[in-house]
C-alpha cells in the first residue's frame, strides 16, 4: 500500500470511528445530530481504551473487528436504555437568535447582542465567504507543515514520537492494546505498566500499511477536525445572536498559534493534543445539557443520562491522557460555578457540581494518587516577566509568532467585555488558564499545573480555545467601530480584511521554520533520531537480517526507529527507558564480547546478534557508552555511514 493511500485512509479511517459509532449511540439516546457529533470523539476514544482492556483481560487481539463489535455492544446498551426511558435531553446547536430586552431569562444566557448582528445581507455574505475562509486558514496551518514534512511517512523527531511509533508496532505485533500493559516498552523485563493507551488503540485500528504514515494521518486528522469544528460549534452556542461567530471561531481554532496541531509538531504528545483537540466539541454538549439542568426541564431520568454521558467522556479523556481530564474538569468547575451561582438559593444541589468536579484534580494534587505526575521533575523555567509577558502578548511558548500578539489585541478587548456579560465564565476561566500557565512557566512552589507537568505547552493549547472564544466579542466590539468610522463601511472592511489576511499569511514562514526544525533531514543545532543515510542503509540490509534475534543499540539512536519501521527486535525500543534486570550487565559485555568468551556469552544469553553504533546520537546518555566501544572484530560489519556502524556479532563461546 502506498504511503500516501495509507496516510490517507488512516485520517479518514480515524474520524470515521470517533464519530459515528458513538454518535449513533447518542442519537439512540435522543441528543440532536450536532451535539452528538460533537461529544463523539471523546466517548469513542472511551470505547476503544476500555474495550482493548477487556480485549487483552479475556484474551482477544485488538484490531477493527474488536472495536466493531463494542461498538455493537455500545448501540445495543444505548437502546435498552432509551427503551427504559433513560434518555438524554433533546439538546441541539439550533438556539434562538437573540434574547430581547423584556423577555424573561432564556437557558441559552446569550446576551443582548442585536445591535451588533450584520444585517441579512452581510450575513448571507457570512455564510457564502465563511467556509472559504475556514478552508484558507487551514492552507495557512496546514500547507507549512505539510512541505517540511515532504513523505507522509516523515518520523517526527522527537522523543514522544518514538514512544508512539513502538506502541503502535507492539499493539500490530501482538495485538494487545491495553492501558493495563502498554507501558511494557518502557522496560526490557517483561514488566507490564499503566500507560494511557485510547490513542493508540484507535490508531491501531488502520490494519495494514506504514505505521509512521498511520501515526501522521491519524494525528493530523483528528488534531485539526474536532478542534476546528468543536471551537466553532461553542462559539456558535455561546453567541447564538451572532451568525458569524461560529466562523470566527473556527477561523481562530485553525490559526491559533497554540492550536494541538502546532503542539504536535513542537513537542509531539500525541494523545494529549489529540484529548485537547476534543475539549471544545466536548464543552459544547455538556454546556447544552448544562443548560437544561439549570433551567430545571430535566426529568430525573434525564439527569441520570446526562452524568453517564459525562461520566463516559470523562473515562475517555482520561484514557487519552489523564490531564485531558483535569483541564475539561477545570472548566466545567468555572462554567458551572459561575452560571449555577444565582440558583443556588433555590436550588442548594447546584452548588455541589463544582465542588464536585474540582475534588478529583484536588485529590490527584495534593494526595499520593497522582503521584507518577506530581514527582516529575523537569519543563522550561523562564523569569515571571516572560512568562507573563508571553500570556499578555499571546506569544505562548508552542510556535510563538506574531499573529498572536494581533489576536490578543482582539481578545483583550472580549475579555473585558464579557465579564458584564452572561459568557463570563469564559473569561473567568481564561483567567484561571492563565494563571496555571504562569505557575507552570516560573515552576511555583504553588504547584497549581503539576498536573500538566508543569508544561506551558500542554496549557498553551486550553488558553488558546479561550482565547480564540473572547475574539466573538473582540470582533463585537470593531464591528461597531468600523460602523460607526465616517471612513465609509466598505474601504474600512477592505482594509481589515486585507491586513488580516496579510498577518495570516506572515505565520506561513514561521510555521515552515518551527516545522522545519523536527521535520526536516537536518537542522542545525538540533539533534536527530534518523539520518537519511543510515535509514536507506537499515533499509537495505532489513530482510537478510534475522528479526527473532536482538539488535543492541542506544535508545537515542537511529536504531531504535527499526521496531517500528522494520519490525527488529530492539532491546531498547524508546528513549528514556530505565535499566532492569541485565540491561547494565548486557551492555557492559559489548566492548569485551570479541575477546571474552564469558562477555560473549552474556550476549548470547540475550539473544544478542547485532550491535549498532551511533557517533552523533539524539542526545548522549553514559550508560550506553560502552556499545560505542565495541571494535569491528567482534564480528561482520553489515553497513557503515559516516557517523554510525551495525556489526552482527561473530564471538566464540567456551
Amino acid at each position: 500500500m502506498g504511503t500516501w493511500l495509507t496516510f490517507v485512509l488512516a485520517a479518514l479511517l480515524a474520524l470515521l470511528v470517533v464519530h459515528l459509532p458513538t454518535a449513533a449511540a447518542l442519537r439512540v439516546l435522543g441528543s440532536g445530530r450536532g451535539p452528538a457529533l460533537l461529544l463523539a470523539p471523546p466517548l469513542a476514544a472511551a470505547v476503544a481504551g476500555t474495550g482493548a482492556i477487556g480485549a487483552e483481560m479475556a484474551g482477544l487481539p485488538w484490531h477493527l473487528g474488536t472495536f466493531l463489535g463494542c461498538a455493537v455492544m455500545l448501540l445495543a446498551a444505548a437502546w435498552l436504555l432509551a427503551r427504559c426511558g433513560v434518555r438524554l435531553p433533546a439538546i441541539s446547536l439550533r438556539a434562538p437568535a437573540v434574547r430581547r430586552a423584556g423577555d424573561p431569562p432564556h437557558r441559552d444566557t446569550g446576551p443582548l447582542l442585536s445591535d451588533l448582528d450584520p444585517p441579512r445581507g452581510d450575513a448571507a455574505q457570512v455564510a457564502r465567504w465563511g467556509p472559504w475562509a475556514v478552508g484558507l486558514a487551514l492552507a495557512v496551518a496546514l500547507a507549512p507543515i505539510l512541505v517540511a514534512m515532504r513523505r507522509p511517512d516523515a518520523v517526527l523527531e522527537r522523543w514522544d514520537t518514538l514512544y508512539h511509533l513502538s506502541a503502535l508496532a507492539r499493539i500490530r505485533a501482538t495485538g494487545d492494546g491495553s492501558s493495563r500493559t502498554l507501558g511494557i516498552l518502557s522496560n526490557t523485563v517483561g514488566e507490564p505498566v499503566f500507560y494511557p493507551a485510547a490513542f493508540h488503540d484507535l490508531a491501531a485500528l488502520m490494519p495494514a500499511g506504514s505505521i509512521p504514515a498511520i501515526l501522521n494521518g491519524t494525528t493530523l486528522a483528528l488534531a485539526v477536525v474536532p478542534w476546528v469544528l468543536g471551537t466553532a460549534a461553542l462559539a456558535h452556542v455561546l453567541w447564538p445572536g451572532v451568525r458569524w461567530a461560529g466562523a470566527a471561531g473556527a477561523l481562530g481554532a485553525a490559526l491559533a498559534p497554540a492550536a494541538p496541531l502546532n503542539e504536535w509538531i513542537h513537542l509531539s504528545p500525541i494523545p494529549n493534543l489529540t484529548g485537547m483537540a476534543m475539549i471544545p466539541g466536548t464543552l459544547t454538549g455538556l454546556l447544552l445539557m448544562w443548560r437544561v439542568v439549570l433551567a430545571g426541564d430535566a426529568t430525573r431520568r434525564q439527569l441520570l443520562a446526562v452524568v453517564g454521558v459525562l461520566m463516559a467522556v470523562l473515562l475517555g479523556l482520561a484514557l487519552l491522557q489523564p490531564n485531558v481530564a483535569v483541564t475539561l474538569l477545570i472548566l466545567l468547575c468555572v462554567l458551572t460555578a459561575v452560571t449555577g451561582a444565582p440558583h443556588w438559593r433555590s436550588r442548594p444541589l447546584l452548588a455541589a457540581v463544582p465542588v464536585l468536579a474540582l475534588l478529583p484534580p484536588a485529590a490527584l494534587t495534593w494526595t499520593p494518587l497522582g503521584a507518577t505526575v506530581t514527582n516529575f521533575s523537569g519543563g522550561l523555567v523562564v523569569p515571571w516577566w516572560t512568562a507573563l509577558g508571553e500570556i499578555v502578548l499571546g506569544l505562548w511558548t508552542v510556535w510563538p509568532m506574531a499573529l498572536g500578539v494581533a489576536m490578543a489585541a482582539l481578545w483583550w478587548p472580549g475579555l473585558v467585555r464579557t465579564v458584564r456579560t452572561p459568557q463570563r465564565w469564559v473569561a473567568i476561566a481564561w483567567v484561571v488558564l492563565a494563571v496555571l500557565y504562569l505557575d507552570a512557566g516560573v515552576d511555583s512552589a504553588l504547584d497549581l499545573s503539576v498536573l500538566f507537568y508543569r508544561g506551558q505547552d500542554r496549557l498553551a493549547m486550553p488558553l488558546a480555545l479561550l482565547s480564540v472564544l473572547l475574539i466573538v466579542p473582540g470582533l463585537q466590539l470593531l464591528v461597531r467601530a468600523v460602523r460607526s468610522s465616517r471612513w465609509g463601511l466598505r474601504p474600512v472592511t477592505a482594509v481589515l480584511v486585507a491586513a488580516a489576511v496579510l498577518m495570516a499569511g506572515t505565520s506561513v514562514p514561521v510555521r515552515y521554520e518551527n516545522a522545519s526544525k523536527n521535520l526536516a533531514a537536518d537542522y542545525p543545532g538540533r539533534g536527530r533520531f534518523l539520518q537519511p543515510d543510515e535509514q536507506e542503509a537499515f533499509a537495505a540490509v532489513a530482510e537478510q537480517m534475522d528479526h527473532r534475534y536482538v539488535l543492541l543499540a542506544s535508545p537515542f539512536s537511529g536504531a531504535s526507529h527499526m521496531y517500528a519501521l522494520h519490525g527488529m527486535n530492539v532491546r531498547f525500543p524508546v528513549a528514556g527507558m530505565s535499566f532492569k534486570g541485565t540491561d547494565e550487565e548486557v551492555v557492559a559485555a559489548v566492548p569485551e564480547a570479541a575477546t571474552s568468551p564469558e562477555a560473549c556469552q552474556v550476549l548470547r544469553s540475550a539473544h544478542v546478534k547485532y550491535i549498532y553504533q551511533e557517533r552523533s546520537p539524539y542526545q548522549w546518555d553514559t550508560r550506553y557508552s560502552p556499545i560505542e566501544m565495541a571494535d569491528a572484530d567482534l564480528g561482520t560489519v553489515l553497513f557503515e555511514t559516516p557517523h554510525s556502524r551495525l556489526i552482527e556479532v561473530d564471538c566464540e563461546v567456551d
